[in-house]
């Protein structure tokens, strides 16, 4: 009797140590406490862990209903972690009073004052970079607008939508990782990992989006539905653009009659999408708050880092390393992505669509090495990816990047590049760790 009992009361007792630690950090902490908010996440990712490791075999329903549970209690958190989400609140209040987004940046409604609804110094205040436009694709519009159009002027309103919609991305892409990765194990990784819950569901980051979207339309490339392939990875795309960066990789992968097909259906419904967009003055703001993102911000790089110090001891202390490098690191990824494309499989290897999944990950692992910003919740691509394969290196990654949080101890604004270099040395050796025991087993 006491046996049937016990893991009734050990699952309890974890659930309620999850929900302690989803409350205390969805609600309490700010970001600029740094000691307590790194020791509830490192208790939180101890606990996920001793899950994950420990192989409770007959419990993997309990923790996916435990993920999903999770996820409805920091629906109604206002987010304390980052402060984007003013900007989408921002963008909405815009697009639902029939002005662009795109049009303007938030700067030039301060100094052209107008009688817009929910557009004043109030909200302007907590934006970050005011004087940039937006950079947010269609799919996030959407949904921002529809936040505003339901909640013109409330903020805690216009953020519980924004967490629905995430909220319902997340319940699919769970129920893309147990059909198309067949492991309940995978499911339970994703469902119960700290970062994705605090990031996604808490901290309406639209990472959550393109993730549902690009594992849909991974899919339905399992599937041959080459036409439904396409329109998830348009959505993926106008939910975050860096599914761009995977299309060589899917034409390889589907050859190229059928990979011709999915380019165009592709093309056409990313047209459709970005019908709102397609303004030679929309466009032209966006490319230059993308260009300058890329050239100007720097944040918790690895490769960018190291590489920009080289440069700064061999170049003249007068050159813009940022405007230099930011390029070539772009066209580093693209080569990389190209020999993905294109690197054959070996007879021995792995079987064509674990081999397809594996490129995908690796693309999105340098993708991230040489990017001048990382922040935390962009771990989820590769976490998500890498679930469909036997590499494990992204879920160390979600812990490892929670550290570029220092950069706020506070209140302030500089990174620690101990802590930088502690997260990449643990992210390497965690791929060390994952190359030694797959090669051993002979698959990836």
């Amino acid at each position: 009797m006491q046996q049937g009992r016990s893991p009734f009361f050990s699952c309890l007792a974890v659930g309620a140590f999850f929900v302690f630690l989803t409350v205390y950090l969805g609600y309490w902490v700010e970001r600029s406490q740094i000691l307590p908010l790194f020791l509830a996440y490192g208790a939180f990712f101890a606990a996920y862990s001793w899950i994950l490791f420990r192989h409770a075999m007959d419990d993997r329903r309990f923790y996916v209903g435990l993920g999903i549970a999770l996820r409805v209690v920091l629906l109604f958190s206002i987010p304390s972690l980052s402060d984007d989400f003013y900007r989408f609140l921002w963008d909405g209040r815009l697009a639902a009073q029939g002005v662009h987004p795109f049009a303007h940046p938030p700067v030039f409604f301060m100094e052209n004052p107008s009688k817009l609804v929910g557009i004043g110094p109030e909200l302007f205040q907590k934006l970050n970079s005011p004087e940039y436009h937006t950079v947010y694709p269609p799919v996030c519009q959407a949904v921002f607008w529809f936040a505003a159009k339901l909640f013109p002027e409330s903020i805690s309103g216009g953020v519980f939508v924004l967490k629905l919609f995430l909220f319902a991305c997340e319940l699919g892409t769970l129920a893309v990782l147990a059909t198309v990765g067949k492991n309940l194990d995978a499911v339970v990784a994703y469902a119960l990992n700290p970062l994705i819950l605090l990031e996604i569901t808490g901290n309406c980051h639209f990472e959550g989006a393109m993730l549902c979207f690009l594992l849909g339309g991974i899919a339905a490339l399992g599937r041959g539905r080459t036409g439904l392939a396409a329109l998830f990875w348009s959505l993926s795309t106008a939910s975050k653009l860096v599914p761009l960066m995977f299309l060589p990789i899917v034409w390889a992968h589907l050859g190229w009659r059928t990979g011709l097909r999915f380019m165009a259906l592709f093309a056409v419904f990313c047209a459709a999408l970005f019908l709102p967009l397609l303004d030679l003055d929309v466009l032209a703001n966006m490319a230059g708050s993308l260009n300058l993102y890329f050239r100007q911000f720097a944040f918790n790089a690895s490769g960018y880092y190291a590489l920009r110090a080289v440069g700064k001891a061999l170049v003249p202390p007068t050159a813009d390393m940022g405007r230099t490098l930011g390029p070539i690191l772009g066209v580093a990824v693209l080569v990389g992505v190209l020999v993905l494309a294109f690197w054959k499989r070996k007879k021995e290897d792995l079987d064509p669509i674990r081999f397809f999944y594996q490129k995908l990950l690796l693309a999105s692992t340098l993708y991230l090495a040489l990017a001048t910003t990382v922040h935390p919740w962009y771990v989820a691509l590769p976490l998500g990816l890498g679930l469909l394969t036997s590499w494990r290196f992204p879920i160390i990654w979600t812990c490892a990047a929670f550290l570029s949080y220092s950069h706020y101890v506070g209140g302030g604004f500089q990174e620690n590049y101990g802590l930088i270099a502690l997260e990449y040395a643990l992210v390497v050796w965690a791929v060390w760790q994952d190359w030694t025991r797959i090669r051993g087993i002979g698959h990836g």
